[in-house]
C-alpha cells in the first residue's frame, strides 16, 4: 500500500489494472495537458489531472459497483494522458444528469452503406434518429408534418413551431410521434430482401418549447422545442440517438461546409415525400446570410445558422424540426441544426435558416430529466 496526498490507495497492480481497462474503453485522444483548463462530460470547468489526484473520479473508479453512468462518465472525462490518464477534475459531479444526453459511444451510429445526395433516398436504417411528427386534423384524420431527432429513449428535439402557434390551427394538435419510419406509405419497408422493423409510435407527457420562443416574431428566435415521451423506447438498427454538440465534443462550423438534411418534405414531385430523403447544402457565412433576409426585414442572430440557397435543393415545407447534421467527432453523427425556416424553397441565393443547437445545450441539460 502506498499513499499520496496521505490518502491510501489500493495496491498498485489492482488499481492499475482498472485504469488499464478505463483506457481502453476512453473515447478520446489526448487534448490538452496537466493543470490546463478543461470542461467535464456535463460542461462544468474543471483542472485537467491525473486521475490519481482527482479524488472523486478515483473513489468512482475504486468502486466495483459503480453504475453504467459512472463508468462512461469517467470514461468521457480523459483530457489527456502522462504518465497516468489524465482527467478534468471538478469539485463536485452528478454522474445521472450526464448519462441523459448522448455520448459518442452510444450516439450517432448509422449505417455504413453508400450515401448518394442531392436529395436520393436515403438507406433503410440511415439517420435512425430522424421522427416524424404525427397531428389531427379537424376531420380527426392523421396529419404527418413536422420532423424531429431522438436525443435519447425519452426525448425528441424539434422546432418550437411546430408544438406551438399557427401550426396547431393549420394542421392540428400533436397527438403521436412516430419513430423508425422510411416510406410512410408502407407498413414495413423492404429494399430487395432488406427490410426494417415496424414503425413504433409513441404518445408524449410534455411538450417544452423554448421559452423565448414568440410565435409572433417573424425572425423566429430561439425556434427549438423538447418532446418528452411517454415511455422509453427501445434502441434498434431503426431507431437510435444523435449526438449533441457539446462543449467537449463540438468543431466549429465553417462556411461551405457541406452538411446534410434529410427529412420527408416537399419535393419537385410531390406536396410530401413517401421516404426519407436526404441533401448536402453548403453552410452559408453568418453576415452574408443575414444581409440576405435583411432584404425582407428579417433580422438574423448568432444563434441562427444558414445553409443551402443552391436551386431546387433546401429543406422544405414538412422539413421543420428536422435535423441539420454532420459526421464529426469520434466519426459519428451530431445535430448541428433544426429546421426553422427560409424563403419560400429551394430559391437560388436563399439560404435555409436553421436554429443552432450549440447554442441551447445548457437549457437542453436544464429541461431533460430520467
Amino acid at each position: 500500500m502506498f499513499s499520496v496526498h496521505g490518502q491510501s490507495r489500493w495496491s498498485v497492480p489492482s488499481l492499475w489494472s482498472l485504469i488499464v481497462i478505463v483506457c481502453l474503453l476512453l473515447i478520446d485522444c489526448p487534448k490538452v495537458k496537466a493543470q490546463q483548463s478543461c470542461n467535464n462530460p456535463n460542461g462544468k470547468s474543471g483542472t485537467c489531472m491525473s486521475i490519481y489526484d482527482c479524488e472523486v473520479l478515483l473513489n468512482s473508479l475504486k468502486n466495483l459497483n459503480r453504475s453504467p453512468q459512472q463508468t462512461s462518465f469517467i470514461q468521457q472525462s480523459q483530457c489527456g494522458y502522462s504518465s497516468a490518464p489524465l482527467v478534468c477534475c471538478t469539485t463536485d459531479i452528478d454522474f445521472e444528469k450526464n448519462d441523459l444526453l448522448p455520448v459518442p459511444n452510444k450516439c450517432g451510429h448509422q449505417s455504413l452503406g453508400k450515401k448518394i445526395y442531392n436529395g436520393n433516398d436515403t438507406v433503410l436504417d440511415e439517420y435512425p434518429w430522424m421522427v416524424l411528427l404525427e397531428y389531427r386534423n379537424k376531420k380527426g384524420e392523421k396529419v404527418l408534418n413536422c420532423g424531429g431527432s431522438l436525443i435519447n429513449t425519452r426525448y425528441v428535439i424539434t422546432a418550437a413551431h411546430c408544438v406551438k402557434g399557427e401550426i396547431e390551427q393549420a394542421v392540428g394538435p400533436l397527438t403521436r410521434i412516430r419513430l423508425g419510419e422510411y416510406n410512410i406509405n408502407e407498413e414495413i419497408d423492404c429494399i430487395r430482401a432488406d427490410c426494417n422493423d415496424k414503425v413504433v409510435e409513441v404518445g408524449f407527457d410534455e411538450v417544452l418549447p423554448h421559452p423565448q420562443y414568440d410565435v409572433r416574431n417573424a425572425n423566429n428566435y430561439h425556434d427549438i422545442a423538447l418532446i418528452r415521451l411517454d415511455q422509453d423506447v427501445q434502441y434498434s438498427d431503426f431507431i437510435r440517438p444523435i449526438c449533441l454538440p457539446l462543449p467537449e465534443t463540438r468543431t466549429a462550423i465553417t462556411p461551405g461546409e457541406l452538411l446534410i438534411v434529410a427529412g420527408w418534405g416537399r419535393t419537385l414531385e410531390a406536396r410530401q415525400s413517401s421516404v426519407k430523403k436526404q441533401l448536402a447544402i453548403p453552410v452559408t457565412a453568418n453576415d452574408v446570410c443575414a444581409k440576405k433576409y435583411a432584404t425582407k426585414k428579417v433580422t438574423l442572430i448568432n444563434s441562427q445558422l444558414c445553409a443551402g440557397g443552391e436551386f431546387s435543393k433546401d429543406s422544405c415545407d414538412g422539413d421543420s424540426g428536422g435535423p441539420l447534421m454532420r459526421e464529426s467527432f469520434m466519426k459519428r453523427w451530431y445535430l448541428e441544426g433544426v429546421v426553422s425556416f427560409g424563403n419560400r424553397c429551394g430559391l437560388e441565393g436563399w439560404p435555409g435558416v436553421y436554429t443552432r443547437v450549440s447554442d441551447y445545450i445548457d437549457w437542453i441539460q436544464q429541461n431533460v430529466r430520467p
